[in-house]
């Protein structure tokens, strides 16, 4: 990706090691010959096969937006279907990575395949000539939103009264866990800071994950947090007392170089992925690519500083 790098803005970027890796499914290669039908196989052009390109391992670069356990939970079955879709095709594995920057280096530089981008790191990858392929979805839609929730016991009720507190997020490069909650809280008067500034209104505490964020207020450790809509709390006393705009979710896309056969043929598989196979993810089906709907996140990320010239000079720092 030239000379750029997504490591400088966050620390602790590097991916996971190979042992950490998610397995989609053990037996894959042996299901394959049930979906032969569908697979991608060499056209009379030479065009490369799914297979040919994947060189027989698709491996599939995951976001910290939950831990590791849980997302080999949830992508079990994607990586499954993907798997059984193409002759050639022996495994698809998860790489789960540390932090939003470590996951879009890792497909932009191709040390994956695939990977799921969340929208402001996707709109940053599109300038990498990265390839969307699909949308996720989730409840029938293609957006959801971000909470600011409290305790009940901390006298919170508005948001004009996070002055002076403490607040959880995810990450700096999340969505829901980072640019939409400190982009509210700026239109609602507070000094959010951005991605070149602290926040001089209240302190951030950077949770890693939107589970760990709702954790630790759920523990008392902050007195409120950022998490997505997909969370849920365990503790009745959580009270909500912001929501963000509407946000588009994340982006599944190739490395830069892959073909256009094969980036059809990975779209179209991942389009029909069944609702069996999505049973235990926080996906429900995965829809065509809209960009359209990242207009206002660019919008976002310009007013939060993010930008190709901004990681630049990170990286120059670092």
């Amino acid at each position: 990706m030239d000379r750029r790098t997504y490591l400088g803005l966050v620390t602790g970027t590097a991916i996971a090691s190979t042992a950490g890796c998610l397995d989609g499914d053990d037996g894959a290669a042996d299901d394959s010959s049930d979906d032969t039908d569908e697979s991608a196989e060499t056209d009379e052009s030479g065009t490369d096969s799914v297979g040919e390109w994947a060189d027989g391992h698709i491996e599939f670069g995951l976001p910290p937006f939950q831990d590791a356990e849980d997302l080999e939970t949830q992508y079990a079955g994607t990586f499954e279907w993907l798997a059984n879709g193409f002759d050639g095709v022996d495994e698809v594995e998860g790489v789960p990575t540390t932090s939003y920057a470590g996951v879009v280096e890792s497909v932009v530089n191709g040390h994956t395949e695939l990977a799921n981008l969340s929208p402001f790191i996707f709109v940053l990858a599109q300038e990498d000539d990265v390839h969307p392929l699909a949308i996720n979805w989730s409840h029938g839609s293609d957006s959801y939103h971000t909470y600011i929730a409290t305790r009940a016991d901390t006298g919170i009720e508005t948001i004009d009264d996070l002055e002076g507190t403490t607040i959880a997020m995810v990450d700096p490069m999340s969505a829901s866990g980072g640019m939409f909650p400190r982009y509210r809280l700026n239109e609602a008067g507070l000094h959010a800071g951005d991605l070149e500034t602290e926040p001089e209104d209240f302190d951030i505490q950077w949770a890693g994950s939107h589970d760990a964020a709702l954790r630790v207020l759920e523990e008392g450790h902050v007195d409120a947090a950022a998490y997505g809509d997909f969370e849920h709390p365990d503790d009745d006393d959580i009270v909500k007392i912001a929501e963000s705009d509407p946000i588009p979710f994340d982006v599944i896309v190739a490395k830069p170089d892959t073909p256009d056969d094969v980036q059809n043929e990975l779209a179209d598989r991942l389009i029909e992925t069944p609702e069996d196979a999505l049973a235990d993810h926080r996906v429900d089906e995965y829809g065509e690519f809209d960009p359209d709907l990242y207009d206002h996140v660019r919008d976002i990320a310009e007013q939060m500083g993010l930008d190709i010239e901004t990681l630049d000079d990170a990286e120059d720092d670092d």
